[in-house]
């Protein structure tokens, strides 16, 4: 599998800067290590997509750089965050 380069990003946008702090973990509160979680695992799950959503959810992760998965965790991390509107 070839290694391609990663896709250039608007840096205007607001929404991609917060986006990629959250993906990098850089929003993160700092705690003591006593305080501090074990690791939480991720869980594979398996989501079925209508088609066209799915081709419009590769275009916006691609145009901001990350990956769908990670794109799609965002996404629903700030509707949660908002009260699930």
């Amino acid at each position: 599998m070839a290694i391609a380069k990663r896709p250039k990003r608007d840096q205007s946008a607001t929404d991609d800067v917060v986006a990629e702090r959250f993906i990098s973990g850089v929003g993160k509160q700092q705690s003591s290590v006593a305080d501090e979680e074990p690791s939480v695992r991720r869980v594979p799950t398996m989501i079925r997509f209508d088609r066209d959503l799915l081709a419009k959810v590769d275009a916006e992760a691609k145009r901001r750089g990350v990956s769908r998965s990670a794109w799609v965790q965002y996404t629903l991390s700030q509707v949660l965050e908002q009260g699930g509107r």
